[in-house]
């Protein structure tokens, strides 16, 4: 049956008293679609209401119906008066009668599902080609994505919907509405959750990098800088780099030794309880809870924030239990160990800051600094000013903040925060920073004017310590030197046949031919050096003192020489699991993992020469890792 048919028997139907009941709902729905139908939903309902009420009743309700919906159909032309002579008029109208009402309503019943058949026909295959059970999965994976969402992503997607209603209703708006918009949307542009901003700090650190890269053309100027290879110089920088540490290791690990002085004995001692307690701020230790661990250590835990919001950090507050070791309290900020703290990362801008005073001895009341950890730690030095200000330095605590990774840069410009806003601070040693795997986070002078407070410890080639555009300049000039060489040397993958040069060359791995010898290696370093502006406005050093731990590549290269000697005597190899078997402390099906440890120490500043420049070795994001700094402090 068609639609049309359909609608008109239904209505007809509805004019009577026998089965009223039953088509009841599907009456109610079609007599919302126009104000003709809402006229016939009037009709009805007097009928089926009251039975024997009169004809002149039912047209005079017509009538007013009409009147209520504003309808100016001719077919219910009937005066809206209410005397008796209008109504005895209305009596003998042609569609007064049933059958001529029957007639109307069937023609009104076809009218509409004519109309409306080709929506029915759309919304039968539509529904069969999805189908109920599709439907309700959809329903279903979206409610677990809005339940899972962060719960700071979700007002913000309420705030995007309202500025779409808002970007559709400008016109009918006030201008100064409009202009208050703005205004508070410019008063929030600190906020990492807006993502409008965060895709503005990204943005500026592209195109900052880009700029530096692009202007560093190499000794070659334009020329030299269309024809660099990224890809092929990378991968012969790192073929070289293992040639280097399997034949002239000992020239690495001099580089270390120069770069810095002789580490105080003093100075090692409580490290490994430091790190501990920086480590306690991600609430990830294997022996417990923190408010546990913190308890064995002597500590009470007095505040603890778990908050994961970006442009906000974790913390706590801890004092010490034992009044005989003196009073002391310890901050601990946490790293990066969510999507949240990453985001705070990447907002790496070089950003100017005014201080209320300074934060040292003869410093001046600006710097340049991270922008996305200055974000972090003015919110932080907010809420926990009171606190210091208040009760810990009244109290007589000594305060040491901790932190590692992300945390260390905010302990770090925490505490700058606070020696700012009490100038108390400056002149006693009852504020001090110690600060694991920090990145770079400060100008040269204010990275250098913080050391009396600030002690920084970098393992080995962690890449965190040495990501900024600086070292990334420097580590892309080394790389231009070798593509300089590799264009000598006709492998600079510029045709087919330097292309099959190349791929031969790499597959020599660290015992072919050297492209460059450990000199010419040393000496290309020393130039990129030397043409990096150190006061320049985008470079940022990590801060205070820095202990910088690292593995010696001369006991590495021996290490590989005695493992390469073992695998070819087989009886060196029984004689390994024979011991190993023998051992009751270690199962047989245990896997034992060795963790690198660091070696010597120097002490440096952030300007050294270990960390002006990237060091592509395997280790560079291992080395970052708790473990591993775990693993070097105890050594």
């Amino acid at each position: 049956m068609s639609p049309s048919r359909f609608f008109a028997l239904i209505l007809i139907f509805s004019c009577t008293s026998v089965g009223a009941m039953q088509i009841n709902k599907r009456t109610q729905i079609y007599s919302k679609l126009t104000p003709r139908a809402a006229v016939l939903r009037s009709m009805y309902d007097r009928v089926r209401t009251s039975p024997q009420i009169s004809t002149k009743k039912i047209v005079h309700s017509t009538v007013k119906a009409r009147e209520r919906h504003a309808s100016s159909s001719p077919l219910f032309a009937v005066p809206p008066d209410n005397d008796d002579k209008s109504t005895r008029a209305a009596s003998i109208l042609p569609f007064a009668t049933p059958w001529a009402r029957a007639l109307l309503i069937f023609g009104l019943g076809y009218g509409i599902g004519g109309a409306s058949a080709p929506g029915w026909q759309r919304h039968s295959r539509v529904a069969t080609k999805i189908g109920v059970t599709k439907i309700a999965l959809v329903i279903l994976i979206l409610r677990d994505v809005w339940r899972s969402t962060p719960t700071w992503v979700k007002p913000r997607i309420s705030r995007y919907g309202r500025k779409i209603v808002n970007l559709f209703s400008v016109p009918f708006r006030r201008s100064g509405e409009i202009m208050q918009n703005e205004v508070d949307d410019a008063e929030d542009r600190d906020d990492i959750t807006d993502f409008s901003n965060f895709a503005t700090k990204i943005s500026g650190v592209m195109n900052v990098a880009k700029n530096k890269l692009e202007g560093d053309g190499g000794d070659g100027g334009l020329e030299d800088r269309d024809d660099f290879n990224v890809q092929a110089s990378f991968l012969a920088a790192l073929q070289l780099l293992w040639q280097l540490k399997s034949r002239r290791s000992s020239s690495r690990d001099q580089m270390y030794r120069s770069s810095g002085t002789a580490v105080p004995d003093e100075m090692l001692d409580g490290l490994d309880e430091r790190f501990e307690l920086a480590d306690l701020a991600y609430n990830e230790h294997p022996d417990g809870d923190i408010k546990e661990v913190l308890k064995g250590m002597e500590y009470n835990l007095i505040k603890h924030d778990t908050t994961a919001v970006p442009g906000y950090l974790g913390h706590y507050i801890a004092i010490n239990s034992d009044p005989s070791k003196g009073k002391s309290a310890i901050i601990g900020v946490k790293g990066t160990s969510n999507f949240e703290d990453f985001l705070t990362d990447m907002c790496a801008s070089s950003v100017g800051y005014n201080l209320t005073h300074p934060f040292y001895e003869g410093g001046g009341n600006t710097l340049r600094c991270h922008e996305g950890v200055m974000i972090s730690s003015q919110r932080l030095a907010k809420e926990l000013l009171p606190i210091v200000q208040n009760l810990l330095i009244p109290s007589g605590y000594k305060i040491t903040i901790v932190g590692h990774s992300l945390g260390a840069g905010c302990a770090t410009l925490l505490a700058m925060l606070l020696r700012s806003s009490m100038p108390s601070l400056q002149s006693s040693d009852k504020l001090k920073v110690w600060a694991f795997a920090s990145p770079p986070i400060l100008d040269l002078n204010s990275a250098l004017g913080c050391s009396s407070f600030v002690t920084t410890v970098v393992n080995n080639c962690d890449v965190i310590p040495r990501a900024n555009i600086s070292p990334l300049v420097v580590t892309v000039r080394l790389m231009r030197a070798v593509n300089k060489r590799l264009k000598e040397r006709n492998l600079d993958m510029s045709n087919f046949q330097s292309t099959v040069a190349f791929l031969n060359k790499i597959r020599e791995g660290k015992d072919g031919e050297m492209l460059m010898t450990a000199d010419e290696v040393a000496s290309e370093l020393d130039n990129a050096l030397d043409k990096v502006d150190l006061h320049d406005v985008d470079h940022l050093y990590v801060p205070g003192k820095v202990l910088v731990m690292y593995d010696l590549w001369e006991k590495e290269q021996q290490k590989q020489q005695d493992q390469n000697q073992k695998e070819t005597d087989f009886t060196n190899i029984l004689k390994d699991w024979t011991q190993l078997l023998k051992d009751t402390n270690v199962h047989p099906n245990a896997v034992v993992e060795t963790i690198p440890t660091a070696g010597e120490a120097i002490l440096c500043d952030g300007t050294c020469k270990a960390l002006r420049f990237v060091e592509l070795d395997g280790r560079l994001l291992d080395d970052h890792m708790a473990p591993q700094y775990r693993s070097s402090i105890g050594a």
